[in-house]
């Protein structure tokens, strides 16, 4: 029997978690409207009961541990006060579902015969969200966007934000409590004026969305916050099927490396420049990563290894 397959368009939210994987995570727990979730896997109301039995997902984090948020940071947590317990948080996350879903109408429930068939298979389904707004109900039109989470000052507190470019050139910033709309060249200042930033140089309270309220103190390590704003511009050039500077620079390595020349080499490094800083480790693989475009740009002399 030849095979085929479907894909659905489910809409869903964002809410703030904690995934305990040797050290803690700060996520965005994707909730569905068909009563599905992911944490790093995609489950049901019965597996996220399961995930917080288990403490692979949490709703707070002890004082003097670490928690790292992706593409931003690694901070210790001197003081927090937490908003919920495992059993309050799963009955939020049910709650989200059921304004997303008044009706709770076609819940998914992954059957016995389901999950013996992905793990038959070794699947683990974690899907990339779509962030999206609609311009026009009319035919369902929608605009895509893509973002990432970003530290903001306002109104004298701080909080931890979703900031995500939309194909439009509309720049949406929003947590639980308020949303603020940009446009991409308008809101370059921001990230050289302290609004926006990804460190600190004392103990600072900061507010993650829903979760609570946290004092973040010794930073481990932390994206440079004027490198944040290259990525939400390379964001915006993926989204309207252009190169991005990562994409240029590899693209340059590989021709300087087929092509070898001083003017390459200069291409190569104007062009690595332009990368963010914490996204240059993507230009090659997980064991090189940008070790080869280092050498060849700033140690010239020396012998590539093969």
């Amino acid at each position: 029997m030849q095979k085929i397959s479907r894909q659905k368009t489910v809409e869903g939210t964002k809410v703030p978690g904690i995934i305990r994987n040797i050290q803690y995570f700060y996520i965005n727990v994707d909730v569905y409207e068909d009563g599905m979730v992911n944490c790093w896997e995609l489950v049901d109301l019965d597996g996220l009961e399961e995930k917080l039995r288990t403490s692979w997902l949490l709703p707070q984090v002890p004082e003097g541990e670490n928690i790292s948020i992706h593409g931003l940071g690694c901070y210790k947590i001197q003081s927090a006060v937490w908003k919920y317990n495992n059993r309050t948080y799963y009955k939020y996350i049910k709650g989200i579902i059921k304004k997303l879903n008044p009706k709770l109408t076609n819940i998914y429930k992954i059957s016995k015969e389901e999950k013996a068939l992905l793990e038959k298979r070794r699947i683990k389904y974690s899907p990339q969200a779509t962030e999206l707004y609609t311009k026009n109900d009319l035919f369902y039109q929608t605009v895509e966007g893509k973002g990432f989470t970003i530290f903001i000052n306002k109104e004298s507190k701080n909080y931890l934000v979703n900031l995500v470019v939309y194909k439009d050139g509309k720049v949406n910033c929003y947590n639980s409590e308020f949303e603020i709309t940009y446009s991409l060249e308008g809101i370059k200042e921001l990230f050289h004026n302290g609004t926006f930033f990804t460190n600190f140089s004392s103990s600072t309270g900061i507010v993650l969305d829903g979760l609570g309220e946290v004092v973040l103190s010794d930073i481990l390590y932390s994206a440079d916050i004027s490198e944040k704003y290259k990525e939400l511009v390379d964001n915006y050039e993926k989204l309207n099927g252009n190169e991005t500077s990562l994409e240029k620079c590899r693209e340059a390595y590989h021709e300087y490396l087929e092509y070898p020349s001083e003017e390459g080499r200069t291409r190569l490094k104007e062009l690595y420049e332009l990368v963010p800083k914490h996204e240059r480790m993507y230009l090659g693989d997980m064991d090189s990563r940008d070790t080869d475009y280092v050498r060849i740009i700033y140690r010239p002399d020396e012998k590539r290894d093969v």
